[in-house]
């Protein structure tokens, strides 16, 4: 943990980013997420040794924004967390799989419709063990992905849609 005197429950913290992506000071998530500040995000995907990729259901958070695939996992990272070990964390919370090795591909350039949030691509590769996922969810595989990026893209989160429409995924 690299803050001197990090409170016990820093995991309600995260770092608001300068202009250049270099944390500035220390704040609750709620706080940065409310005053729309830049914060780093983890968006994580689990793939098997095969190639598919697990895409999680997120429901709708209004009525004219319906439910959508998304990411296996996503999630600010805590104040102090390293980038990989927040995904690890995030798919193992929400897929019930530990021992994952998440692998940074990409910081995604600044994405209007994340508002302030700056996003960190990870992939994580399944060796063994179930997905226990605790909401919907399915594997799919890149032609599959595509498919749903061509013809349906109102089926995709707009971060997953954009990641997918410029080779991210």
């Amino acid at each position: 943990m690299p803050y001197v005197g990090m409170p016990a429950r820093s995991d309600r913290l995260v770092e608001v980013l300068d202009q250049r992506g270099r944390p500035l000071l220390l704040m609750p998530k709620q706080t940065a997420q409310a005053q729309d500040l830049p914060h780093r995000v983890a968006l994580a995907l689990l793939r098997e040794s095969g190639g598919r990729l697990w895409l999680a259901r997120r429901p709708g958070h209004t009525p004219d924004k319906p439910p959508c695939w998304d990411f296996s996992a996503r999630g600010p990272v805590p104040a102090g967390e390293a980038g990989t070990s927040a995904a690890a964390r995030l798919l193992q919370a929400a897929l019930g799989l530990p021992d994952l090795q998440p692998v940074r591909r990409a910081a995604l350039p600044p994405l209007a419709f994340e508002g302030a949030r700056r996003c960190i691509l990870f992939t994580a590769v399944r060796r063994g063990g179930q997905v226990s996922s605790r909401g919907e969810g399915m594997f799919v595989d890149q032609d599959e992905l595509a498919g749903l990026a061509e013809h349906f893209p109102d089926l995709l989160s707009p971060c997953l849609l954009w990641c997918v429409q410029n080779g991210y995924v």
